[in-house]
Parts: structure tokens; sequence; C-alpha cells
């Protein structure tokens, strides 16, 4: 499903580079849960944002389903780099990055609206089962802004699902939760893995959450160790 060769990615730091990610390799089969740990600043972020064709690698190669992603200024294939993203990943992010101007099932339906005016109707089906699916399907005309933290966590599960993406890519989901909300996404997340055959890779600071996962790795001096 998604292959790391060598990958390099380094950021300005005043007249010299900071080398983040260096010389890093990953292997993910089709149907695997991945966690990734480490110390604050590590990286992790800055992989995940590889992996989600959010950022170039500086040297390396990034296979997706045997697809090289590469950009290299060329605006079709950025475009078409574009697509993929928009159609093989989901996001996940810790912040959540709910609209709150907008309820529930309208922000879950918002990435449907990439490249048209309205979602069809069975995307709003899709999106209602994910809602029961998440055990939120009460909840799909409130204001997100009137959720509670876990509540919003399972809303931006269903966006990210919301397109059927084969990779789901997950950045510290349970950072500001109690444990128990915290320990209900978990299972979801694993839910999510099981029944839906979504590839996940999740970068996690809790060592509760990485044991829901099938393999855990920690990012150390740019490159990811196996634990």
């Amino acid at each position: 499903m998604i292959e790391l060769e060598n990958i390099t990615k380094r950021f300005a730091d005043g007249h010299r580079a900071q080398t983040v990610l260096d010389g890093l390799s990953l292997r993910v089969e089709e149907d695997e849960f991945i966690a990734i740990t480490g110390e604050s600043g590590a990286g992790k972020t800055t992989l995940l944002s590889v992996l989600g064709t959010l950022l170039p690698a500086d040297e390396g190669r990034y296979l997706i389903k045997g697809e090289e992603v590469k950009v290299n200024g060329d605006k079709n294939l950025a475009a078409r780099i574009c697509h993929l993203r928009n159609k093989e990943i989901g996001f996940v992010y810790q912040d959540h990055r709910l609209l709150p101007q907008f309820s529930v099932l309208q922000n879950i339906l918002l990435p449907t609206l990439a490249v048209k005016s309205s979602s069809t109707a069975e995307e709003q089906k899709r999106a209602l089962d994910l809602l029961d699916f998440m055990g939120i399907l009460s909840l799909k005309d409130s204001p997100v802004t009137q959720l509670s933290g876990g509540e919003q966590t399972r809303v931006a599960i269903c966006r990210a699902l919301i397109n059927q993406p084969s990779i789901l890519l997950a950045d510290e989901p349970t950072g500001q939760l109690d444990a128990t909300n915290a320990h209900t996404i978990a299972s979801l997340f694993r839910q999510v893995n099981d029944q839906m055959h979504t590839t996940i890779i999740m970068v996690t600071h809790s060592a509760e959450m990485a044991k829901v996962a099938h393999k855990t790795y920690k990012l150390v001096n740019g490159k990811l160790l196996e634990e």
C-alpha cells in the first residue's frame, strides 16, 4: 500500500538546514494499522504531512499502491497528486478542524464538495451510516460547537472516511481527550481498520492508544525504529 524509501526532509533554520527526516524508510501493507510514537519535535507531524502529500520530500521515493508521489513543479503532475490525495487519503487532525458555522452532517459532507457543488444521495446516506457506526447519528443536525471533545473527534473521523479512502492518517487523535474518551476512540479506530479494511497510520503520544495498532514504530533522529 505504502512505501517510503530513504525519505529526507529538511527545513531552513537561519543559515542552516535542519534535517527532520533522515533517510527514513517504511513499508505499510494493505489493511495494516501502524502507530508512530516519538518525542515532541521528533518530526511525527512532518512525516504525516509527507505521507499525506502535503509536503514533498527533499530526497527519497514515496509510492502509494506502486504509484510514485513526486511533483517537481509539474502542474499536471501536481493535479494528479491532488486527485490521488482526495481519492486515497483521509485525515484526522488533533484540533479536528471542523467548521463552526456548519452542522455535524454538513461538516462530514465537506470533502465530497471538492469538485462539485452538492453531495449525492449516496454520499449523504454514507455520511449517515458513518454517524451511526460512530454512535452519534442523533447529533447529525447539531452545531459542532455544542459537541464534546470526544464527539468532535468522532465527527472528524466520519469526515475523513466520507470519500472511502484506502488510507487514514491520524495526528494525535486523542491528544485532547480524557482516558475514557481516548479508549473509546482507540476502539473505534480498530473497528474502522477491521470492518472497513482501511489502512491506518496514526501518530500518538499515548502508549495505550498505540497498543490497538498491529505495529508500533518510534521516530528517533529522523528514522523509524520498530518497537
